[in-house]
């Protein structure tokens, strides 16, 4: 009885609710909590999958890598035998020569050809060197007295072990074997042979043959960290680990890394290889593939039962629907009317009654205010006659051009120029090269009225030249920043600063000026009603009624330093 009642206060609720949890609850209960667990599970078991793959195909890179470095260490240490017991050479050193002389012809007939023939075979061989404890005079980088590595961490390491070692100088990147000359024994003397390998090339095979995002460290035999390198993508940097970082890695419990070590039979060096576990995860692309496809299909499913049950009451919505679109591409006289009292109904209702104040908005305030613009416009530019204006300025100039008087040729070219840009043939859009051209012409007029008594600065990019402006947007910001800034400034001389910018899919225009600046208030009051000026109002309003009401005109002003006025306009093709 009680389970009864339970359900029908649950039914009552349910049927209760807002048509919106209605839709949430049908599509968690029937898609997205089933969804989730499948997703969930397959998502643990393709974890470990991506983790074993990668895990086995590391150990097989680290394990090739090191068996083609122990390959080339053979081929060196076969140079390293060759060298240490050959007979000639040993005769050569261990001889005692009556004249130096004799002792240098040998060497240089014999010995030099010999060990320079290892260099020529083997490109990356660097330096061989013999060090003999005999007095003798060095010579070159073939023979030296032994007294010049001494002094080394490790020579006693290579005497006392009477085998070849391998070491490595990290700060010079210099990879070298030594090993003991027994053959110079006979003669009473110990020599020890020194080949260098070039850094780069001992370590070549860690740098191939695995894909990018993962790093290799190796140490050696006294945990020094002799070789790094990281091959990670850019985007991926923060992954890179240090020697240090590696060995805190290894210690740590987390197991953010995936890290595997191999220990080299020939050096006693270590190996350690290392990748992010969640970079291995995400970088394969068939599970991802295949995790995609199961959120596809079960979310799928779990809309299909979705529509099937609430098929019934969504038909008003796609009507409604289906009258959004057609507002969508410009029709605003769509008549959507519905006769329920439901929250769809009064949706549907709300809507066409908003729609008859769109309209009404739109006759009469909205393409009231374009056409008050677009006469205003046109009577300022009514009130001058184009070609008398022009015959009477080129007549001008070529008086001027007569008699010599050049500033005025150049004003009147200037003028000229003025207004047959802002003029424009009527049109209210220009490029934004003319544009700035028709400001250039300006600001010449006014620097010849103001006898050069003030500085102008541009930095424009020429790039932005190709792209769409409203006509006359600069030369109000200019004619405000001279007669409301410069020329009421008392102290020092003034400047105006013109730039113009690309800022992603913006161009951004600014007017400095130096001068004597204003309040906040008067700043904010500049672009109302309320204010006196009616050049900058216009502009702003102009940007506004053309490009959106996200875009204006922004004035930055103190007392005292000046005043800027900054543009942002989207990027149109002109």
């Amino acid at each position: 009885m009680k389970k009864s009642k339970l359900g029908s206060r649950i039914v009552s609720w349910f049927r209760n609710v807002r048509l919106g949890y209605k839709l949430a609850i049908v599509y968690a209960l029937s898609g997205f909590l089933p969804v989730v667990a499948v997703l969930s599970v397959t998502y643990v078991q393709m974890k470990q999958i991506l983790l074993q793959n990668e895990r086995d195909s590391m150990e097989s890179y680290l394990y090739q890598a090191l068996a083609s470095m122990e390959n080339k260490l053979a081929i060196y240490t076969n140079l390293n035998n060759y060298i240490c017991y050959n007979q000639t050479i040993s005769q050569v050193i261990g001889y005692q020569y009556d004249s130096v002389y004799e002792m240098y012809n040998q060497l240089v007939t014999i010995l030099d050809p010999m060990l320079a023939s290892l260099k020529y075979f083997h490109n990356d061989v660097g330096k061989v060197t013999i060090y003999v404890d005999k007095d003798m005079i060095k010579h070159g980088d073939t023979l030296a007295p032994i007294s010049e590595i001494i002094d080394t961490n490790w020579y006693r390491s290579v005497a006392d072990s009477g085998e070849m070692q391998w070491f490595v100088d990290k700060n010079e990147e210099i990879v070298f074997g030594v090993s003991p000359m027994s053959m110079l024994k006979r003669y009473g003397l110990d020599g020890i042979l020194y080949i260098s390998v070039e850094y780069d090339s001992m370590f070549e095979t860690f740098k191939q043959t695995l894909q990018n995002n993962y790093g290799i460290v190796i140490f050696d035999e006294k945990g020094n960290a002799v070789y790094e390198k990281a091959f990670f993508d850019k985007k991926y940097r923060e992954y890179e680990l240090n020697a240090a970082q590696l060995l805190d890695q290894k210690k740590n419990q987390e197991n953010e890394y995936t890290i595997l070590s191999e220990t080299s039979s020939v050096t006693g060096w270590t190996a350690c290889l290392y990748k992010p576990n969640s970079l291995i995860v995400w970088s394969v692309t068939p599970i991802t593939r295949i995790a995609i496809i199961a959120v596809f299909v079960m979310t799928l499913m779990s809309v299909i039962v979705m529509m099937i049950l609430t098929s019934f009451v969504t038909k008003r919505i796609r009507r409604l629907r289906s009258g959004m679109k057609e507002v969508e591409q410009g029709n605003f006289e769509v008549n959507i009317t519905s006769d329920s009292r439901d929250e769809i109904g009064d949706l549907v209702n709300g809507f066409d009654s908003m729609l008859l104040q769109l309209n009404t908005l739109i006759k009469e305030v909205y393409e009231g205010r374009i056409k008050e613009k677009e006469y205003e416009m046109r009577a300022l530019q009514a009130q001058i006659n184009p070609h008398f204006l022009y015959n009477t300025l080129s007549l001008i100039n070529w008086k001027a051009i007569e008699a010599d008087a050049k500033d005025i040729s150049k004003i009147t070219l200037a003028l000229s120029t003025f207004y047959r840009t802002s003029l424009n043939k009527g049109k209210n859009v220009m490029s934004l090269s003319d544009e700035l051209r028709n400001m250039r012409s300006y600001l010449d007029i006014q620097l010849m009225m103001h006898d050069y008594e003030f500085d102008v600065e541009f930095d424009v990019d020429e790039s932005i030249g190709q792209y769409q402006s409203l006509n006359l947007m600069l030369q109000p910001l200019i004619e405000n920043a001279i007669a409301h800034g410069i020329d009421v400034k008392t102290d020092g001389r003034g400047k105006l600063t013109i730039t113009g910018k690309e800022d992603g899919d913006l161009i951004v225009l600014t007017v400095a000026d130096n001068g004597v600046g204003m309040s906040d208030e008067q700043a904010a009051r500049i672009l109302t009603e309320e204010s006196k000026g009616y050049g900058v109002r216009n502009v702003n309003e102009r940007i506004k009624l053309y490009y959106g009401e996200q875009y204006s005109l922004q004035i930055e002003s103190k007392i005292g330093q000046g005043t800027k006025a900054s543009i942002r306009i989207p990027k149109r093709i002109s």
